[in-house]
C-alpha cells in the first residue's frame, strides 16, 4: 500500500545482512514491493589495511576538524565518521532517485519499526496529504508532546488529522519522502559532506526564509515509531586518533 504513494522506496541499509532481513521482513508484512537497498558505508570502510584513510573527497575537510570552532557547514560541531558514513548513504538514495527518474521518493533506515496499522491503511490517510508538499517527515526523535523540546514541538501547526507544518525539523531522518526537485538541491548544497544527515534535511525548516520558501511537512503519528537496533553512530567505536566519535564529543561539551 505505502509504495503506491511514492514513486520509490530507498532503504539505507548499513550492510548489516540482520539488518536487511528485519526490514525485508517489515515490508513484507505491509505488503512492499517497490524498493531498493541502498548501501551505505561505516567507519571501517573509510580506512585501508594500513590504516590509511580513504575517500577523503566525499566529505570538507573542515566537517570534520575537532578545533570547536564554526566550520564552512555553520555548525560548531564535528561530524564523526560514522555521521559521514550516514550522511553518505543518504545522499546516495537523492542520487539514485534522480538516476531513475523519479519524481518523489520514500527514504527509510535498515532499523525503522513501521507501523504496520498506518502501512496498510495508507490509502485512508493518501488524501490528507499536502499537494505542494517538498518533504514529508514520517518519523521525529521529537514526538508532539516532547518532553526535551516542548517549545519547538509545540511550534508545529496542524492542518489536517495527519499532517502538520514542520518547524526547525532537525530529530533525525528515520523516515521522510522527498521531491527530486529537493533532493537536487541537497545534493548540490551538502556534497562534499558537511552535516549529518538530519542536518541536511532540517536545513529545509531552520529559519524563517527556508519555511517560507519550501514546503515541510511532519505527518502523526509518526509511520515509523521507534527503530529496533542499536545505534551505529551512538554506539560507534574510536578506530582513529585524528576523528572522534559523537559519544566523545558530547562528553566535551
Amino acid at each position: 500500500m505505502l509504495d503506491t504513494l511514492f514513486d520509490k522506496i530507498y532503504v539505507i541499509w548499513g550492510r548489516d545482512p540482520a539488518r536487511k532481513q528485519y526490514i525485508q521482513q517489515q515490508f513484507k508484512k505491509c505488503n512492499i514491493e517497490n524498493y531498493k537497498f541502498i548501501r551505505s558505508i561505516t567507519p571501517e570502510n573509510l580506512f585501508i589495511k594500513s590504516r590509511k584513510i580513504r575517500f577523503k573527497k566525499i566529505w570538507k575537510t573542515d566537517a570534520i576538524k575537532f578545533d570547536n570552532t564554526r566550520h564552512v557547514s555553520g555548525s560548531p560541531h564535528p561530524l564523526s565518521l560514522a555521521e559521514v558514513g550516514c550522511s553518505y548513504g543518504h545522499l546516495k538514495a537523492y542520487k539514485t532517485a534522480i538516476d531513475d527518474k523519479v519524481n518523489n521518493f520514500l527514504v527509510i533506515e535498515d532499523d525503522a519499526v513501521v507501523n504496520i496499522d498506518l502501512c496498510q491503511n495508507a490509502l485512508q490517510w493518501k488524501e490528507s496529504i499536502p499537494k505542494n508538499w517538498d518533504i514529508i517527515h514520517f518519523h521525529s526523535w521529537r514526538p508532539n508532546d516532547c518532553k526535551r523540546e516542548p517549545k519547538l514541538a509545540k511550534k508545529r501547526k496542524q492542518i489536517n488529522d495527519y499532517f502538520y507544518i514542520g518547524y526547525r525539523e532537525h530529530g533525525g531522518t528515520v523516515c521522510y519522502s522527498l521531491t527530486t526537485n529537493i533532493a537536487n538541491q541537497l545534493l548540490c548544497r551538502y556534497y562534499p559532506i558537511l552535516l549529518p544527515s538530519d542536518g541536511m534535511t532540517g536545513s529545509l525548516s531552520a529559519s524563517i526564509f527556508a519555511r517560507r520558501f519550501y514546503n515541510v511537512y511532519v505527518f502523526y503519528p509518526f509511520l515509523c515509531d521507534n527503530t529496533i537496533f542499536e545505534s551505529q553512530i551512538d554506539n560507534e567505536k574510536q578506530i582513529s586518533k585524528k576523528f572522534i566519535t559523537r559519544q566523545q564529543r558530547l562528553m566535551l561539551k
